[in-house]
This record gives structure tokens, C-alpha cells and sequence, in this order.
């Protein structure tokens, strides 16, 4: 561990490498190292205050989970929330990501059951928090005179001593689901978010001409991508909305050079009108991961864009870089349905239903190890020991290597859908489809699309009162009025992008509903 830096770290070797370069920008204002430092070590400085001060007022105790209390970070991307992360990792506390995007009923699940004790969030994104008791700090409103602001002005330039930080705390805790639909925390510590930083710069080579384009969330992939490009000493350019036209200008007139995105972002940049490498003169890196891209799309972002296409695989428990695929590998048309190779610090097998390695060429279950596997699922024993075998994480991802360790996906064996490079969980879908009145069954599933990678797609079946509404309505009449009850529950993209209202579910000889029998009836047209 003594070669690699810690995530806090690349923030002091960005500065110590020119305290006076713009480090990060948003629409609103830049920043330059020197006031990145000022602003992180005074909110950093200030929550750790206000947390000590409620934790003897409440008499309460951390010392329970690596005794650092947990701060939940609720925003869209922009200055503010580059901030208020680097905070909360400076003052050593434990990062509690929460989508904006998500649905508020499972942010609500997620902070039932990481128990934040402060969380710090932006106006955009109060409406996706659930009614707490927790204090809830605002970031980033119009006015520009929030709470974490506030703090930052009355702590500035005080003395900040940086937390002693061991590489096995917990850096941080990342929800992803299962198929239940219940959230599961992932414990990341500094180690794995270390070696994470390591792989990328490995792979990317980031240097301090480059300007990382955060468009991703940050409470998702995107946050990963913050760290290599600090200790390389290069800037942060900061979009709170996806926006195709935003996007092209910080590639023509901004100097944007690196950027993650998932495919679904890269498709709306393809149909833009005049698209080609002009508008994109400093590009470097192009980096996609979270769902599969055709091999078609990949020849044509590459003539569009140029040589810049890259991708990486990893899961919230080995985040982001098991695999990866350089742009210089990517012009192999015969790789260009890979993921790539196994980065530095990971170690990938393919192994049988009894955890036997399989030879090259052979499909099984894709399993990782080393420094980037999380230790635990979060208050969860039974998960976590059912997470590995022998050493090894389970993915659940299903795949094979070639001859020469080219890592290929061919499916998962569990049921999760991954839609525009976001999770879904079938469960978390029925639950909210089965909350609407007149629907009796229902089974949510993934159907391969070209833009979403999967997007989602649920039949149900009416009540027999439902049946007479609907024997008088289109279906198109029903459809939107399911979708409009359970799109603010579940957001954009976890809402079907099609209901079909069938007479009844497949089952198997117990009684269970069969989810792929649905979906293959479905796709065949044998269910109307």
C-alpha cells in the first residue's frame, strides 16, 4: 500500500503542483487549487464541529462502525458538491452517497439504513429526501448564502488538522440493490478507492493538460473519476444537467479532454446535427461502462469522434475498473465486444457452478480479487459470505476470457437490469407497480435496446373491476395512467419504457411467476 496514495492525497499533490491552476468549474464560478484547499479544509472543519457538538448534546456514540460518523452527500454536479465531498473525506468521515435520480421512497430505504448523522444536500435535490430527523444542511441554492457556505465563510483559513486516515477505514458506503430490491451498502474503503485512483491513471494516463468532464452523477461512477485528475493536477469542468448541446460546448470551447459517460449520453451526442471531430479537438478519452455498447456503435462514435473510445467494467463491490479497455485497443474491431483486460490491482477468473476455474473460451461466472473488492456488504454477515468463494467476488455477471485474457460479457446470472447505466431491480419496480389500484400481478424485465442497453419493461394483469375500465380505455390510456402514478416513485428510468396489460403471468409448477418466461412470451408475441 506504501505506492499508492490515498484518495485524500491527490487533493494536496494537485495543489503542492500549481496552487494557482483552475481546479474546478462549474456554470456558475472557478476555482483554483488554492481556494479548493481553503474550501474543503473550512466545511470540513465546520461539519466536524457541528457533528461533535450534536454528538454530546444527544450523548450518543460512534463506536460502532470504524467510529466515524456517517454524512449523507444529496446532489446534483456542480462546485458545491465537488466541495462537500472532498469535506467529508477530509474530516474523515463516511461518504453516504444519494442519487438525486432515485425515487424518494429508496433514498428513504438507503438512509433508514445507513443513519446518517448529517446530511449535506442542494435545492434541486431536497425533493428526492424523504421527512427526516436528520439535520439536513443546504448546499449550492441561488443566493449563494446556504448553510455550507455559511460554514465555510466562518472557518476559513483556521487551522485544519487532517485526519489520521488508516487505508482500511471506510471511505465510504455505496447502496446498490439485489434482487429483492433491497438495498444492500457496500463498504469502500480508502484502500479500494486507492487502488481504484491507481488502475485508472494506469490505464488513462491523466496529466495536468486535462480537463475531466463531470457530467456522470457524482453519487454514482462519475465521483471516480475526481480523484486521478487531482493528483495529475488537472480541472474539473462540472455539468448539473446532462445537456447534448452543454456537453458539445465543453468539448469545442472549454477544452474538455476526458469524460465518462454512460452509453445512452454518448448516443444523444451521436444524433446531434454536425457532429464530427472538430467539435471535439482536445478529446482524449471517451469512457464508457455501466451497460454494454454494439460493437456498430462503437465503429461509429469512433468515426464521428475519432480514437478516443475506452471502456471499463466493474460493480459498486470492485468499483469500476476489474477490466478495461483502452482507446488504442478499441480500433481491434475483433475486441471492440470485450471489456477489456484485468487492471492492476484486480485479478479476474471465470469459474463453474463449483467454483472451478474454467479454461480460456469458456463461459461461467466472472469473479474478481485484490485490492479494489470491498471487504463487507454493510450490517449484513449472511450477503457478504454469500458474495464470495474461496477469496474470489462473485459478480453474478456471466462472461468468458479469450486466449490472450480479453475479458467478454455474456449475460448476468441474476436478474438485474442495468438501463442507461443505472441499476434496476425488477422487485423495487413491481413493488411500485403493485401500489397501483386495479393491478393484481406483475413481473418487471430488461429487454436489449440500442440506446438504453436494457430498458425497462413490466406486464401486469387487472383486476377483474380493472378489466371493465379497460374494456372501455385504449391501452395506451391505461399504460400512461400506471406510468404517471408510478414515475414519481421511481423515477425516469426505472419506470417501464412499456406496460403490457396481459391476462395472466407464466408460472412454474409451484406457482412461482417464471420472470424470463414473461419476457420471452413477450418479445415473441405470444402475449398480446
Amino acid at each position: 500500500m506504501n505506492h499508492l496514495r490515498l484518495p485524500l492525497d491527490h487533493l494536496y499533490r494537485g495543489y503542492e503542483l500549481n496552487p494557482d491552476a483552475i481546479a474546478a468549474q462549474d456554470p456558475t464560478e472557478s476555482i483554483s487549487y488554492k481556494e479548493l484547499k481553503l474550501r474543503v479544509e473550512a466545511l470540513a472543519l465546520g461539519i466536524t464541529i457541528r457533528l461533535n457538538a450534536a454528538q454530546i448534546q444527544s450523548k450518543k456514540s460512534h463506536s460502532k462502525n470504524n467510529n466515524k460518523p456517517r454524512v449523507g452527500l444529496c446532489a446534483q454536479n456542480h462546485i458545491d458538491h465537488f466541495v462537500a465531498h472532498l469535506a467529508i473525506i477530509t474530516a474523515g468521515l463516511i461518504w453516504i452517497p444519494i442519487n438525486p435520480k432515485n425515487g424518494i421512497r429508496l433514498n428513504k430505504i438507503l438512509i433508514d439504513k445507513s443513519q446518517p448523522s448529517l446530511i449535506l444536500s442542494d435545492q434541486y435535490s431536497l425533493s428526492s429526501i424523504p421527512n427526516t430527523d436528520i439535520e439536513t444542511l443546504l448546499l449550492h441554492d441561488a443566493n449563494q448564502k446556504n448553510d455550507c457556505r455559511r460554514l465555510i465563510e466562518h472557518y476559513r483559513g483556521q487551522d485544519f488538522p487532517r485526519a489520521a486516515i488508516k487505508p482500511d477505514d471506510v471511505f465510504g458506503i455505496k447502496f446498490t440493490g439485489g434482487t429483492t430490491g433491497e438495498p444492500k451498502g457496500v463498504i469502500q474503503t480508502h484502500r479500494n478507492l486507492a487502488a481504484v485512483i491507481d488502475n485508472m491513471q494506469d490505464v488513462f494516463t491523466f496529466t495536468q493538460n486535462d480537463c475531466n468532464l463531470a457530467v456522470a452523477p457524482l453519487t454514482h461512477g462519475g465521483s471516480h473519476y475526481l480523484f486521478p485528475l487531482l493528483g495529475a493536477g488537472g480541472r474539473q469542468l462540472l455539468l448539473p444537467n446532462p445537456n447534448p448541446n452543454d456537453i458539445i460546448d465543453a468539448f469545442k470551447n472549454q477544452g474538455a479532454s476526458v469524460s465518462f459517460m454512460p452509453p445512452t449520453l454518448i448516443y444523444k451526442l451521436l444524433d446531434q446535427p454536425n457532429i464530427n471531430k472538430a467539435s471535439f479537438p482536445k478529446l482524449r478519452h471517451l469512457t464508457y461502462s455501466a451497460a454494454p455498447m454494439p460493437p456498430d456503435k462503437i465503429a461509429e462514435v469512433i468515426n464521428k469522434l475519432g480514437p478516443c473510445l475506452s471502456t471499463v467494467y466493474g460493480q459498486t463491490e470492485a468499483p469500476m475498473t476489474i477490466t478495461a479497455m483502452s482507446s488504442q485497443d478499441m480500433q481491434r474491431s475483433e475486441l471492440r465486444a470485450s471489456v477489456g483486460k484485468a487492471c492492476k490491482h484486480s485479478q479476474v477468473a471465470i469459474l463453474d457452478s463449483e467454483g472451478r476455474s474454467l479454461l480460456p473460451n469458456s463461459t461461467g461466472e466472472i469473479a474478481v480479487r485484490g485490492s479494489i473488492v470491498m471487504p463487507s456488504y454493510f450490517q449484513d454477515e449472511q450477503k457478504t459470505r454469500q458474495a464470495f468463494l474461496n477469496g474470489w467476488l462473485l459478480t453474478g455477471d456471466l462472461g468468458y476470457l479469450d486466449d490472450n485474457e480479453y475479458l467478454f460479457l455474456q449475460g448476468r446470472s441474476k436478474e438485474l437490469i442495468i438501463s442507461g447505466g443505472f441499476n434496476v431491480y425488477p422487485a423495487e419496480v413491481e413493488n411500485a407497480l403493485m401500489a397501483v389500484a386495479g393491478i393484481s400481478e406483475c413481473a418487471a424485465f430488461g429487454v436489449e435496446d440500442d440506446y438504453w442497453g436494457e430498458r425497462v419493461e413490466a406486464a401486469v394483469c387487472l383486476t377483474q373491476a380493472e378489466r371493465l375500465d379497460h374494456s372501455r380505455l385504449t391501452t395506451a390510456a391505461i399504460e400512461k395512467r400506471i406510468t404517471d402514478h408510478i414515475k414519481p416513485i421511481l423515477g425516469d428510468v426505472k419506470t417501464p419504457k412499456r406496460i403490457h396489460v396481459v391476462d395472466q403471468l407464466p408460472r412454474n409448477p409451484v406457482g412461482k411467476v417464471v420472470r424470463r418466461e414473461v419476457k420471452s412470451f413477450i418479445l415473441n408475441n405470444k402475449i398480446k
